[in-house]
């Protein structure tokens, strides 16, 4: 079929200059793939070390997570065992998600400097999936309300133990 030099498939004179651009292309984008996933390892590297601690204003709490946002640390001054539990359960929250949210902008600082190309969708979607797993929360934020609690042997609240007896 190729014996028909008119043939539309019959390669024409510009086919191995076509092919050495092609060819160098190829190696062009495989050089950019490998200092792609270069910067990617270096800025995993660097966020798999992040470790963020946040305090209550009193200092009574003080709360670590590490780069995933898994607490690895709690800490607890003397002064929190005469508080109140649901105060202190309510400034142990608040510190875990203000921990969320300083790592999320931690790693949207990291992503920023390590990846120049701020059209790269996977840079996007690092930084889009932490915030939207630790979002924003306001500095001044109070804690939330405590969960009010019945007494088990309260006979007006059935909802902590069965109306059988």
């Amino acid at each position: 079929m190729i014996d028909n030099p008119n043939s539309d498939f019959a390669p024409g004179p510009d086919f191995a200059v076509d092919l050495g651009h092609a060819g160098q292309g190829l190696i062009e984008w495989a050089e950019q793939l490998q200092r792609k996933a270069q910067t990617y390892r270096g800025l995993q590297d660097e966020m798999s070390q992040l470790v963020v601690t946040e305090t209550s204003a009193d200092g009574m709490v003080r709360v670590s997570v590490d780069a995933q946002g898994v607490p690895t640390e709690l800490t607890l001054t003397d002064r929190a065992r005469a508080g109140d539990p649901a105060r202190l359960s309510a400034e142990l929250m608040t510190c875990l998600r203000r921990a969320h949210s300083t790592l999320a902008a931690q790693v949207q600082d990291l992503v920023t400097a390590s990846v120049p190309d701020s059209s790269d969708d996977a840079a996007a979607r690092i930084v889009a999936s932490y915030r939207d797993r630790f979002p924003d929360i306001a500095e001044d934020a109070p804690a939330r309300p405590a969960r009010t609690t019945h007494r088990p042997d309260d006979d007006d609240d059935l909802s902590q133990s069965s109306y059988l007896r």
